[in-house]
Formats: C-alpha cells, sequence, structure tokens
C-alpha cells in the first residue's frame, strides 16, 4: 500500500510541476523586472513614452500580449527599449530563461492591473 502511495503523490507531482508554473520562475521575473526594467516602467508605465505602457490594453495594441513577442522585444530591443542579448556588455544580458521568466511575470502582472 505505501508503494501505491508514494506513486500516486509522485505522479500529482509530476503532474502538478507540468501545469503550474513553479513559484522560483515567477520569483526571478519580478526580481529580473525590479533590477532591469522598473526604472522605466514602475508599476507597469513608461516613463519615455507614456503611450507605450505594459498595460494589458497598450500591450494588446501593441501586439505585446503573448509571450513570444515580449521575448522578441526583450533580446532584440526597439526603439528607445533596449535589447538585453546580443552585443551588449556581459553585465546587461539575460539569458533565455531570465527573459522568458520576466517576459512571463509582464503578461500575468499586466493581466492583474498591475
Amino acid at each position: 500500500m505505501q508503494l501505491i502511495g508514494r506513486a500516486f503523490v509522485a505522479g500529482g507531482a509530476a503532474l502538478c510541476m507540468l501545469t503550474h508554473r513553479p513559484a522560483a520562475v515567477a520569483d526571478t521575473g519580478a526580481v529580473i523586472f525590479e533590477t532591469k526594467c522598473a526604472a522605466c516602467h514602475a508599476n507597469g508605465g513608461n516613463v519615455l513614452n507614456p503611450q507605450k505602457t505594459l498595460d494589458a490594453k497598450a500591450l494588446e495594441k501593441f501586439k505585446y500580449n503573448e509571450q513570444a513577442a515580449v521575448v522578441e522585444l526583450l533580446k532584440n530591443g526597439k526603439g528607445q527599449m533596449p535589447k538585453y542579448q546580443g552585443a551588449i556588455p556581459p553585465i546587461s544580458r539575460l539569458s533565455d530563461e531570465d527573459i522568458e521568466a520576466v517576459a512571463q511575470y509582464v503578461l500575468d502582472t499586466s493581466a492583474r492591473g498591475w
């Protein structure tokens, strides 16, 4: 009976890992956002261009309401938005995983209304 119980718990844990994003990923996105992004985007705003906030409606309007689009923007930058990969100082670079965590944090937080 103990073996069946352990298998059930292990299976449940595996299912949970597939359906829920680990808290560490969310925390990583929040920490990176605070250190790299919040100077310009505090509370989802935009100090350089108030038209292009991180509000859900603005993200949709400018076609950044999908993770792939936000990831692309973070990797390559656009206009006044800096890039975080490529030919930049190593201290400014973010890994693919970090960029994906920030993108998900932005989308999740935007959906909650900042």
